[in-house]
C-alpha cells in the first residue's frame, strides 16, 4: 500500500516531469531574429517582432521574404518548383527555408543562444 508520503512523492515527480515537457513550448517569449543569406553572404538580418515584407535578387531570379506575427515565410521565389514557398510560416529557432536554384537560406536564430547545437564524436 501506498502511504501518504508515497503518493506526495508521485504527485510531485509528475508535476515536475510535466513541466518539462511543457516548457519548451512556452519558451518563446525571446525575441529571435530572422538571417537571410545568398550564396555564402548574409544579405539581411532582421528581428522578428517588425512586420515587413523584404524584396531581393537570389542567384536564378527574385525572392520575397515576409515577416509577420513572430513568423517569416517565403512568398514569391522564380525557381521552378516552389518548394520553399510550400514550406510555409516557421516561428522556431533552427526552423529553415531554403531555395536550392536560388541558394537562399532563412532561418531563425535565438538571440543569446550559442551556434553550437550538439557535438557528436
Amino acid at each position: 500500500m501506498l502511504t501518504r508520503s508515497d503518493k506526495i512523492l508521485i504527485f510531485g515527480l509528475l508535476t515536475f516531469a510535466c513541466f518539462l515537457f511543457i516548457r519548451p513550448f512556452f519558451a518563446s517569449s525571446e525575441v529571435n531574429e530572422v538571417l537571410i543569406k545568398v550564396g555564402d553572404g548574409a544579405v539581411q538580418k532582421l528581428s522578428l517582432r517588425i512586420d515587413r515584407k523584404i524584396a531581393f535578387e537570389g542567384e536564378k531570379g527574385r525572392v520575397v521574404v515576409q515577416v509577420k506575427d513572430g513568423k517569416v515565410r517565403i512568398v514569391e521565389s522564380s525557381c521552378f518548383q516552389k518548394i520553399c514557398v510550400n514550406t510555409g510560416w516557421i516561428d522556431k529557432p533552427s526552423q529553415n527555408i531554403i531555395c536550392l536554384p536560388n541558394r537562399v537560406l532563412v532561418t531563425i536564430e535565438a538571440k543569446g543562444s550559442s551556434k553550437v547545437d550538439a557535438v557528436s564524436y
